[in-house]
């Protein structure tokens, strides 16, 4: 597994470089440094917990919940990189498979994906741009301008940003919301995150975001639908990642909590466990304000 990424805003985001060029990696590391990212190296599938053959995927225009592919998808929402890298002309590293699964998973495609290789390489470069990379560049074009490629490829969230947002108060939908995933009201919950959401689209209201994901996640449990959750759970992480320990009066820190407590429920029912109860008890989520009782209570 790759280092552990503390939670909360980071000055220096983490860039996942997907190579086993002992030569290469080297240089990609320090260009990395040099355009203020943290690198990680992943010179193979172990490192990330995801050796092994891959399961089909059922649906492949979403989350994959078992298998090796899984196990890589969590480890890139766990520690959500800036940028992933690949490496093209790494042949023990399943660059193709990996880029299809960040691509149509709605809890990583986000993360920018740039991809290299030999110029000679046509049909893989291509390849990597069907398959839904941001950037393909040849080996060449990358090593000219590295760290300035790597700097604009990079989806890096400014911290000023996120505090100034997390620093208002929480819209009146979103305390509607809010009041009905404490009662356990969860697909009211929903309703009134989403349309706090619609109102407010910006990175800042993440925490948003966050609360609407596990409302959707209690909601499928309650309703016995394991993998409905774990992918709520698993498109939750990256909104939670960046945001201040307290943003818009919710303790994100308590948030978390709750995540990592659900998660570890969905886990032990998945290994043969007892499935959680039905109606699911709300989450033990603090707020810095009461949360309405009425609309006009909301405003």
């Amino acid at each position: 597994m790759p280092e552990s990424i503390p939670d909360g805003p980071r000055p220096h985001a983490p860039v996942l470089l997907v190579s086993d060029d002992v030569f290469l990696l080297p240089r990609l590391e320090d260009a990395a440094r040099a355009a203020a990212l943290s690198p990680v190296v992943v010179d193979s599938p172990a490192a990330l917990g995801a050796e092994g053959d891959p399961l089909p995927r059922r649906t492949p225009i979403t989350e994959p919940l078992e298998g090796s592919d899984a196990a890589f998808l969590q480890a890139v929402v766990d520690d959500l990189p800036a940028l992933i890298v690949f490496d093209l002309a790494s042949s023990a590293l399943p660059w193709a498979r990996w880029i299809q699964v960040l691509k149509t998973s709605s809890a990583a495609r986000r993360i920018p994906v740039l991809a290299f290789g030999p110029h000679v390489e046509a049909a893989a470069l291509e390849q990597a741009r069907s398959l839904g990379a941001d950037r393909v560049v040849t080996r060449g074009q990358l090593q000219a301008r590295l760290p300035e490629i790597l700097r604009d490829a990079a989806r890096v969230v400014d911290p000023a940003v996120i505090r100034a947002g997390c620093g208002q108060p929480a819209a009146p939908q979103a305390r509607l919301g809010i009041a009905a995933l404490l009662s356990g009201r969860y697909f009211e919950a929903h309703e009134h995150l989403e349309r706090a959401i619609l109102d407010d689209p910006g990175v800042d209201s993440g925490v948003y975001r966050a609360l609407l994901h596990l409302a959707v996640a209690c909601l499928h449990v309650e309703r016995g639908n394991w993998p409905g959750a774990q992918k709520m759970l698993l498109r939750m992480r990256p909104w939670l990642a960046p945001l201040a320990p307290r943003c818009r009066g919710v303790n994100v820190t308590t948030l978390r909590a709750a995540l990592e407590t659900l998660q570890a429920q969905l886990d032990g029912w998945r290994g043969g466990g007892d499935p959680p109860p039905a109606p699911f008890p709300p989450p033990r989520v603090e707020f810095a304000f009461a949360p309405p009782t009425s609309v006009d209570d909301a405003g």
